[in-house]
């Protein structure tokens, strides 16, 4: 094997290791501050997280072998690492955001069930994370019509934050009690302040 595909290799090697440090610094942070306590159940984040790394892990190593070579002045290397350098962080800054729109918007009860919504599914202002019950309007009532139209626009009474009404953990748990994803159904407890998610046995 000739000294060029040697350095080559070797400098595949060393952007692979710098790029797994930083990405798993990254994912700690996110795993850690977004889906703490479980909330990972919720949604397939194992999944995106692995299509994520997975992309960015070969694809960066990949270009610095193909466009990075001692036979190239200086001036073009550096000019092709910063190429590579913004390809990554540009896919890594998308996947980021497509992480969190996974992040739990909130919990709402309807027809006595409690379904877990992401930042994706929820529509409208940002509400804060918490338990809402669904008040459907009554026919007549002032806010009927607004509900009317937004049924016809096939917009789900679990999306409609216009009929929400804030109530909390004790009062609609107890302890404990089953939450829709679409995951599945995921079990939610209370420790202290923080809201605690377990995978259903069922």
């Amino acid at each position: 094997m000739s000294d060029v595909y040697i350095r080559k290799i070797k400098w595949s090697g060393l952007h692979f290791l710098l790029g797994l440090c930083f990405l798993s610094v990254v994912g700690f942070y996110v795993y850690s501050q977004w889906f703490y306590a479980g909330r990972h159940y919720l949604n397939d984040l194992i999944g995106l997280a692995g299509i994520i790394l997975s992309i960015d892990l070969i694809l960066g190593p990949m270009l610095c072998f193909w466009l990075l070579s001692p036979q190239k002045t200086r001036k073009e290397n550096i000019i092709n690492l910063l190429l590579i350098v913004f390809l990554q962080l540009s896919s890594l800054g998308y996947g980021v955001k497509q992480i969190d729109s996974q992040r739990l918007a909130y919990i709402v009860k309807w027809q006595a069930s409690y379904f877990a919504i992401s930042k994706s599914d929820a529509r409208g202002e940002y509400i804060p994370e918490g338990f809402y019950l669904f008040n459907e309007p009554a026919v007549g009532a002032k806010k009927r019509p607004l509900y009317d139209r937004l049924i016809n626009q096939s917009i789900p009474p679990i999306e409609m934050t216009e009929f929400f009404e804030l109530t909390d953990f004790e009062t609609e748990c107890k302890t404990m009690c089953g939450v829709i994803t679409k995951k599945g159904v995921v079990n939610v407890t209370k420790e202290g302040d923080s809201l605690v998610f377990n995978k259903s046995l069922h």
